[in-house]
C-alpha cells in the first residue's frame, strides 16, 4: 500500500469501496481482502480519535509495526485483538469488518459435508 495514500478517513473509505468491489474473485482473495477492510478500518478509528500506532501497540502490549502490518494488511487481526481494540476505541466488534457486513457480502464456498451432500451457504441458513 503506497504510504502516501489513506491518510484521512475519506482516503481509507475510498480504497475500502475498492476492496469491496473486488469481493468474490477468489476464496484466497476474499481472505486478502476481509484482512485489508479490518485494517483500514483500524487506520481509520485511530486516525479519527488521534491515537498514535505507538499508542495503540501499547495498550495491545505488541509492536508499532504489528500495529503497522495490521493497517496494512499483512496480518490479520485475532477475535481477540478485535475485541481489545474495539473495547479501547469504544466501538462495536464488528466495526473492523463492518463495510463487509453492510454490503451483505458472503464467503462462498461448496464442500462436501460428511454425509456427501454439499454444504452451501444458502444450506447453512437453514
Amino acid at each position: 500500500m503506497n504510504k502516501w495514500i489513506n491518510r484521512t478517513p475519506d482516503e481509507i473509505n475510498h480504497s475500502i469501496d475498492n476492496l469491496l468491489s473486488e469481493w468474490n474473485i477468489s476464496d484466497e482473495h476474499n481472505k486478502k481482502v476481509y484482512t485489508k477492510i479490518s485494517g483500514l478500518q483500524l487506520r481509520k478509528i485511530r486516525i479519527v480519535k488521534g491515537w498514535t500506532q505507538t499508542r495503540v501497540s501499547k495498550k495491545l502490549k505488541v509492536s508499532f509495526q504489528q500495529i503497522q502490518k495490521y493497517e496494512r494488511g499483512q496480518n490479520s487481526m485475532s477475535s481477540i485483538v478485535e475485541k481489545t481494540l474495539a473495547e479501547i476505541f469504544d466501538v462495536e466488534k464488528d466495526y473492523f469488518i463492518r463495510p463487509i457486513l453492510d454490503r451483505n457480502l458472503q464467503f462462498l464456498f461448496n464442500k462436501r459435508g460428511d454425509n456427501g451432500h454439499s454444504i452451501t451457504n444458502e444450506n447453512l441458513a437453514r
